[in-house]
């Protein structure tokens, strides 16, 4: 190394360790400061506990003597896990709720006390429940703390439905791409995704700042949660090759599942709530189903993603258990945190192995449109070939608004063989489609249909920009003869017409052609 390569690195060293020795001095001065005050908010939030069941009713009573307190706009929540319940401020009933139809574990009760400051005063709640949830505090207070607690599930729900956006654009983009035969996985992954976000947002308490509609929060909280098991069989069954029957009949049972309790809701004879041990069994049952089908298709399927669909359902299938056990034993909204985090983990590994086949589909697809455009293409000359010709007669036989078709044929191939080799005569083929394609490329479909003839099918043109087209070729065919030992010299004939045929039209310009030969080949021996 060069001294001056040893002085610069030095130099740089020196630098840097006089800047870090700067900063620790400026952050420990920095430190020695003191600290500015800073109001400390301290809310009042009195969580009322249950204090026994009185002897005439059976009815657990949560009771509070109110503190004094700067009190403002004092408000009571209540979760009361469909329970019913009545408050009563100082003996005399302030709120009196008989459950309903479409209570949920999330649902919160917001009870406004009078106006008058409640110091002193006595709060009474009576429930036939000794799971209630009471809180006493300033309207601004509660809210915060709602607030507090719902942050996790929100960022949770939140960053499904982003996620969900984002999957669904791209399974959209993905079917622009494919055109045919798009898969299916991205659609069925990012409706999963969203109907998770859907179940988070809705079961979570802070909803119920934004909308007084809690009976519809609720049946959307319990519609996605019973559509997600639907829509991952759907996911995984796309995925598959081929699929089990018991694959096709846990769909069928989960459909069966939706109809049932929704009826049954709709009856009057259960509520969601009570047929929900429903869902669950068929969501065990899936989770079983699902692992199980991945193990048997390790061979057939492809190893990887098999693996990495196997991890996340084993991280899916712990957080869910656990979730279940919560909320069958604590009956909260715990529960969702659980769910959530196996859902989030589970939709990651999804994610890997939906991106891994749409891949794997979109090669597939642009190798498919390879080989038939390669079947479609005449190699030597780059033009369109017969096949594809006939392929476009298959599809339509009518040229649309002003038409033309113009048929070409190479003056005196036979001889540029017979006189300069075959490889002349090909230089003369791929010179002449050069010039046809310069021409006519950008204003209809060129074909090869035999070694030196031409075809060309042009739509919504006039006769003039036909001829214009016949001139421009005519003065790229002299530039070309330029340089060429050989010259190149084109019979064309055309027909003209209006929404017409492909084979009279074809069959008329092929006559007019020969005639265009004719008259060539009678000036040149004349």
């Amino acid at each position: 190394m060069s001294k001056a390569r040893i002085s610069s690195v030095v130099l740089h060293i020196v630098l840097v360790a006089l800047t870090l020795l700067a900063f620790a001095a400026v952050f420990v001065q920095a430190l020695r400061r003191p600290a500015v005050y800073r109001m400390e908010a301290q809310p009042l939030l009195i969580q009322l506990t249950a204090a026994g069941a009185l002897e005439e009713n059976g009815h657990t009573v949560y009771h509070q003597t109110l503190p004094e307190y700067a009190w403002n706009q004092p408000i009571c929540t209540i979760s009361a896990n469909r329970a019913s319940f009545t408050v009563e401020l100082d003996g005399r009933l302030l709120y009196n709720y008989q459950s309903s139809t479409f209570d949920n574990v999330g649902m919160i009760h917001w009870i406004a006390l009078p106006d008058e400051d409640p110091s002193g005063a006595e709060l009474t709640v009576s429930s036939s429940s000794d799971q209630l949830m009471v809180l006493m505090g300033n309207r601004s207070d509660v809210i915060l703390y709602y607030r507090q607690i719902s942050t996790p599930p929100l960022i949770f729900a939140f960053l499904f439905l982003i996620l969900g956006g984002i999957i669904l654009a791209l399974s959209l983009m993905t079917r622009l791409l494919l055109r045919e035969g798009h898969p299916r996985a991205l659609r069925y992954l990012g409706i999963l995704v969203v109907l998770m976000g859907v179940w988070v947002a809705s079961g979570t308490p802070v909803a119920q700042l934004f909308t007084s509609r809690v009976a519809v929060m609720s049946l959307l909280s319990h519609y996605s949660f019973m559509l997600l098991p639907l829509f991952l069989l759907l996911f995984i069954r796309s995925l598959a090759s081929r699929e089990p029957r018991y694959l096709r009949l846990l769909t069928w049972l989960h459909l069966a599942d939706l109809a049932l309790r929704g009826l049954l809701q709709a009856l009057g004879v259960a509520q969601l709530h009570e047929t929900l041990f429903l869902t669950h069994i068929l969501m065990v049952l899936t989770l079983l189903a699902v692992p199980w089908f991945l193990l048997t298709r390790r061979k057939t399927e492809s190893r990887r993603e098999v693996y990495i669909l196997l991890v996340g359902f084993l991280l899916l299938g712990c957080c869910g258990v656990t979730g279940l056990v919560d909320y069958y034993l604590h009956t909260g909204n715990g529960y969702i945190i659980f769910f959530s985090v196996g859902v989030l983990l589970f939709v990651l590994s999804l994610l890997v192995v939906a991106v891994l086949y749409v891949y794997r589909e979109l090669i597939k697809a642009s190798r498919l449109q390879y080989y038939q455009k390669l079947a479609s293409t005449d190699l030597m000359t780059r033009l369109q070939s017969r096949t594809a010709f006939e392929d476009r007669i298959g599809q339509s036989s009518v040229l649309e608004g002003s038409c033309a078709c113009l048929m070409m044929d190479i003056n005196n191939l036979k001889k540029a063989n017979d006189t300069m080799g075959h490889i002349a005569g090909d230089e003369l083929i791929s010179d002449a489609a050069e010039c046809v394609l310069d021409i006519f490329a950008s204003l209809g479909d060129c074909y090869r249909m035999g070694g030196d003839e031409f075809l060309v099918l042009l739509e919504h043109i006039s006769e003039t920009e036909v001829l214009a087209s016949l001139s421009s070729l005519e003065l790229a065919i002299n530039r070309k003869n330029l340089t060429r030992p050989f010259p190149l010299s084109l019979a064309i004939g055309y027909a003209i017409g209006y929404y017409a045929p492909i084979e009279p039209m074809l069959n008329e310009a092929d006559r007019n052609m020969y005639q265009k030969k004719q008259q060539m080949k009678s000036r040149v021996t004349g």
